[in-house]
């Protein structure tokens, strides 16, 4: 049978996604797990395929893998030998012709920051809606040989105060255009980058390349299919919640530490 894996990780200690020699990657830990139950014989004759392979240090909720498995996958008990960052938080048949990368319908990344030193919203947003539509993105990718960089952008958001909070859905992403394009909208927020400018650079003619922001920000959430619901069931997974609650008491009070120390060096 062919099965659809809905995957979650926090990516802060991997070199990515994809398998590397002799690097630590999500997918080398899940295809170990996966082999320790027996699920294939050989990985070739099971028509892996995964739907994105994100960067070092980019964290998912929403990252879907399948594969033809010899037997009916035990979630909890893959969970519990998987480490503690990385969980797989559903399952489900699905047909045999399946491919989680190219019949995904509509893909949703989001990317978490500070607000920068006057961040005027508005002007982010507004921005945010030029990117909206078919453009040229060439200054706003990593630019992969033969491949176009012309692409259709369905959503592109700007929220939040002093924490930020962008979104962007597509039916497919090209590589790093997420992180560039919340460089892009920080740079037009702060007024180091005019609209008239991002316009100009969305028209393609212009060759002037958007650094990426740091991977650590950026989330993948969401892979839509058509006619397949894979949903998360948190209960599956009780090692990967505890360690997103240890996660964040740990860093609200190193951030309490911070403030701490900020204030008292500010006052001398």
């Amino acid at each position: 049978m062919r099965y659809a894996f809905l995957v979650a990780y926090d990516g802060t200690r991997y070199f990515g996604f994809a398998r590397q020699p002799g690097l630590s990657t999500v997918e080398a830990e899940l295809l170990r797990a996966f082999e320790r139950f027996e699920f294939y014989r050989e990985l070739s004759h099971a028509r892996y395929r995964v739907a994105a392979r994100t960067d070092r240090g980019v964290s998912a909720l929403g990252q879907v893998i399948a594969l033809d498995a010899l037997k009916r996958p035990n979630l909890r008990a893959l969970n519990a030998s998987l480490p503690p960052d990385i969980a797989i938080l559903g399952a489900t048949k699905v047909e045999p012709s399946f491919d989680p990368r190219g019949q995904a319908m509509r893909k949703h990344y989001r990317y978490i920051c500070e607000a920068p030193k006057g961040f005027n919203p508005n002007k982010a947003r507004a921005a945010a809606a030029l990117l909206v539509g078919t453009h040229d993105f060439r200054n706003f990718c990593k630019r992969e040989k033969g491949r176009s960089t012309e692409a259709k952008l369905e959503r592109a958001s700007v929220r939040g105060g002093k924490i930020l909070t962008f979104d962007f859905a597509a039916k497919a992403f090209l590589w790093q255009q997420v992180r560039r394009l919340v460089n892009a909208l920080l740079a037009v927020g702060t007024g180091r980058m005019t609209i008239a400018r991002l316009r100009e650079m969305l028209d393609g003619r212009m060759d002037a390349p958007i650094a990426p922001a740091p991977p650590e920000g950026l989330i993948l959430m969401k892979i839509e299919y058509p006619g397949l619901k894979l949903e998360p069931n948190p209960p599956l997974a009780p090692k990967f919640l505890n360690l997103l609650k240890r996660e964040r008491a740990h860093h609200m009070r190193r951030a309490v530490i911070y403030e701490c120390l900020l204030r008292a060096i500010v006052k001398t």
